[in-house]
């Protein structure tokens, strides 16, 4: 009988270590001109670009000269609901500290900081269901 707590114990814990984070999955950018998807990555999250419009691919070129597949958030490590790591901007060609909070089972807040927290820009980004876009 002693067996039984133990191993419901066992397979809550099990449970819970393999449910995804609430920040995992496909997220669209506020101008939809990509998709990031944020995995496990090692012992944090990171985010890569799976897909980018021909506008937003244009945009970044002379920076990023293959958008897809770089990796836009580093290091992301939960604390509480909001997880903190590194953004690379392709945009600016800059790494900044970064900050995301889930404010919505679809919707993740991303604030980037340059200068110690002195300039910070936020977006909202949506979570992106289904199969990706076809190129346009």
């Amino acid at each position: 009988m002693r067996q039984i707590p133990a191993l419901a114990a066992f397979l809550t814990l099990s449970a819970a270590q393999s449910a995804p984070a609430p920040i995992e999955g496909m997220w669209k950018n506020p101008s939809a001109s990509a998709i990031i998807n944020i995995q496990p990555c090692g012992t944090s999250y990171c985010g890569k670009v799976v897909w980018a419009s021909t506008k937003g691919q244009r945009e970044v070129a002379k920076n990023a000269p293959q958008l897809i597949g770089t990796t836009v958030l580093s290091g992301l490590r939960s604390d509480g609901n909001r997880w903190t790591g590194v953004l690379y901007s392709p945009d600016d060609n800059i790494h900044v500290s970064a900050k995301l909070q889930l404010i919505s089972p679809r919707q993740l807040k991303l604030t980037g900081c340059a200068l110690a927290g002195l300039l910070c820009r936020s977006q909202v980004w949506t979570r992106s269901d289904g199969p990706l876009p076809a190129s346009d």
